[in-house]
């Protein structure tokens, strides 16, 4: 078998990268949607008379969002490797032709951060369903339920904050 040229290894880094991002988006669409409709539906019930199903449910749900938002962090550190490679493909060929390099993000605000901010933001909204619909007249409840969702809390600016950059591809 050949080696692959560096016009296929471009192609290939470029519809790799397109695919990361297709995900990323329908992801992003999907799940806030999804939660947003289903935080609703509980608001416009009837106060439900036992928080145990509103508590159980809404921690499954912030659960769910971030066990893909986890995921979703690695989406990002893979399409980040992708727009490296490609960028050291293009360099060449963007010096000699003397072409604009890539525009940075606005106000240094992209794709990750974005994607962190409405994870966070969708798994703090189910954490807070319970506190707006339910009340807690077992204190066992309230308490099982603070302590699991100060976890997922955590667990959740654990996962905003950690970086997506690929080990030994720091930018400076």
């Amino acid at each position: 078998m050949a080696d692959p040229t560096p016009d296929t290894v471009y192609g290939q880094t470029c519809s790799d990268m397109r695919a990361t991002d297709d995900i990323s988006f329908k992801l992003m669409g999907i799940v806030p949607l999804v939660s947003g409709a289903t935080i609703l539906t509980l608001f416009l019930k009837e106060h439900p008379g036992d928080p145990l199903p509103v508590v159980g449910f809404a921690l499954f749900a912030a659960l769910v969002t971030l066990g893909l938002f986890r995921w979703e962090l690695r989406n990002i550190q893979i399409c980040r490797w992708l727009r490296d490679r490609a960028e050291a493909l293009e360099k060449n060929i963007v010096n000699a032709a003397k072409m604009p390099t890539r525009p940075g993000s606005p106000s240094g605000i992209g794709k990750t951060e974005a994607e962190k901010w409405i994870y966070s933001v969708t798994i703090g909204g189910w954490l807070l369903v319970p506190l707006a619909v339910s009340r807690f007249d077992r204190p066992g409840l309230c308490v099982t339920y603070v302590c699991i969702a100060t976890a997922i809390a955590l667990l959740t600016v654990f996962s905003a904050f950690t970086s997506v950059r690929n080990k030994g591809q720091e930018k400076s």
